[in-house]
């Protein structure tokens, strides 16, 4: 009988009372060990990267009203002083480019200057940009500027306060993207820097987690936020598009289709104004006893673009058609 038991496991059936198991000590686990706020939330401390507006505006409000002390990065004066007037004494506003070196290692220093008694608990990396325009359009310096900002910013900023994580077993809460799975023209370089966020998540997650530090990747839809301002989206291509030669225009038509090179703007009806789906799962991340390795927000992310991300790349092609020029174009 028991010589039959590994061949059963190997089979269909035994693949899905194995699945079947699985869930169902999930959910009794999630019974027995209810899902609450961590303890003496009031005495830690949280540091969030782009916190001048958007998703780390928000969540440097609501975790200071929780009680946290927040330790809030941001690239203007004019965010922290926006934020400082929304925002209890106990807020910390800081310069941080997370591209610039010398800001990163400031901000480590006002962080370890002012930290509470029981240290850092939790790291947000927030701080993003994006840029439109196709991969010949764009010089090599503009793509990695939006790397440098999403990816290695990220890295720098996680690399700079992991050690005052493993102090506390505290996490890094990471924002990723939809677009981190699957991948829109004219969004290239974006969509490079936030593939390479879920690798870097992944692999940080294993690293650390043998000194009790947890790493939990974002993973939003889309959400109405700054960075899809389509005036701003509208100058950055037309900029691109007058500083191409005569030939390069010729090739995709000779004149500037909007509509096409903003590729993206198809769904632009994907786009959600409740930001604080994002903001509470970024919350749930940082304050949570059970919090998720992985947060999908937004029913675009979870009923369009993750499973678009599973099909055979044929089958996408045929969902996202490749960008043509007009060719009635002068």
């Amino acid at each position: 009988m028991f010589s039959e038991l590994p061949q059963f496991l190997f089979s269909l059936q035994g693949f899905l009372l194995v699945i079947i198991l699985v869930v169902t000590l999930y959910f009794i686990s999630c019974l027995l060990f209810p899902d609450v706020s961590v303890s003496d939330l009031e005495k830690k401390a949280v540091l969030i990267t782009g916190c001048d507006s958007g998703f780390g505006y928000e969540l440097a409000k609501k975790l200071d009203s929780r009680g946290l002390q927040v330790f809030a990065g941001c690239l203007t004066s004019d965010g922290q002083a926006k934020l400082r007037s929304e925002c209890s004494r106990q807020l910390t506003t800081l310069q941080l480019d997370v591209t610039n070196a010398s800001d990163v290692q400031n901000a480590l220093k006002e962080v370890n200057s002012h930290l509470p008694p029981q240290g850092l608990w939790a790291v947000v990396n927030n701080a993003g940009i994006i840029a439109r325009g196709l991969i010949e359009w764009q010089t090599v310096e503009e793509m990695k500027h939006v790397l440098d900002v999403n990816l290695w910013g990220m890295v720098s900023v996680s690399k700079a306060f992991l050690p005052q994580l493993k102090k506390t077993k505290g996490r890094i809460v990471n924002v990723a993207s939809t677009l981190g799975t699957i991948l829109l023209p004219s969004l290239t370089a974006y969509c490079i820097s936030k593939h390479g966020v879920q690798a870097f998540c992944d692999s940080l997650r294993r690293e650390v987690k043998q000194f009790g530090v947890s790493v939990h990747i974002l993973d939003p839809g889309m959400f109405r936020t700054n960075l899809v301002n389509r005036e701003v989206a509208i100058k950055q291509v037309e900029k691109l598009w007058a500083n191409l030669d005569v030939d390069t225009k010729e090739s995709y038509g000779g004149e500037l289709n909007l509509g096409k090179v903003m590729y993206g703007g198809q769904f632009r009806f994907f786009l959600s104004p409740h930001i604080y789906k994002v903001v509470d799962a970024m919350t749930h991340a940082v304050t949570s006893t059970r919090p998720k390795l992985r947060y999908g927000v937004g029913w675009d992310h979870k009923f369009f673009w993750r499973p678009l991300s599973l099909l055979p790349s044929e089958i996408q092609d045929l969902i996202l058609p490749s960008m043509q020029a007009d060719k009635g174009a002068p």
